[in-house]
């Protein structure tokens, strides 16, 4: 049995930091992890994307804006990428 097969993006998100704070105010940390996986899965449904699965985030500070670094996995047919068939 063949396990399933995942393509992963990187999204690069360079975010106002008070629109950041608005969009994770329910936070308790909105500097946390958590937090900016919560920011980056609520922009993802905003573009219409439904089909990735969040990752990892990374999260850097600047004065005046919130930088992300999100991976997201997307489930790939292997039968559309010959590399990816056993």
């Amino acid at each position: 049995m063949a396990g399933e097969i995942f393509q992963v993006t990187h999204r690069l998100l360079r975010i106002p930091r008070e629109i950041y704070l608005e969009t994770v105010a329910q936070s308790e940390e909105p500097f946390s992890e958590a937090a900016a996986q919560d920011f980056v899965e609520q922009y993802l449904r905003w573009c219409g994307d439904r089909n990735g699965v969040i990752g990892m985030v990374r999260l850097d500070e600047e004065e005046d804006a919130v930088v992300l670094d999100a991976a997201v996995r997307y489930r790939i047919n292997p039968q559309d990428r010959p590399s990816c068939r056993t």
